[in-house]
Parts: structure tokens; C-alpha cells; sequence
């Protein structure tokens, strides 16, 4: 039982360390932007889209998971 814990345990870990790199990721792109000279309209444009694209995500994962849902209920 205690390996299945820990097994569970280390298969959270796994997002968890994504979601810091991808944040230190995008905070070392964002510095090096700015020092490239992009300006600040440019920069609130590409945060907005990614604020959109993750709206975009959790719809088409509610449709499938409708979709998936619907399926086996009428065919079992």
C-alpha cells in the first residue's frame, strides 16, 4: 500500500516540476524579449493569447469529455 502512495506520490510530482520550469521558462523569455526591445503592447498581446488558448483547452476538454461521456452512456 505504501508503494502505491508513493507511486501516486511521484506521478503528481511530475506536473508539478513541469509547471516551475515552464514558469522559469517563460519569465527568462519574457527578460529576453524585453531585451530585444519588444514593447509592452506586444508583450500584453502574447500573454492575452495564452490566456485565451488555455479558455480554448478547457472548452474542447469539455466537449470530448461530453462527447466520450454520451458514447459509452448509449452504447452500454
Amino acid at each position: 500500500m505504501d508503494d502505491l502512495i508513493l507511486e501516486g506520490h511521484n506521478i503528481l510530482d511530475g506536473p508539478r516540476t513541469q509547471r516551475l520550469t515552464l514558469k522559469k521558462t517563460q519569465k527568462k523569455i519574457l527578460d529576453i524579449a524585453n531585451m530585444l526591445g519588444l514593447s509592452n503592447s506586444v508583450m500584453w498581446l502574447i500573454e492575452k493569447r495564452a490566456f485565451q488558448d488555455k479558455y480554448f483547452m478547457i472548452g474542447g476538454m469539455l466537449v470530448t469529455f461530453t462527447v466520450m461521456f454520451l458514447v459509452v452512456h448509449y452504447l452500454t
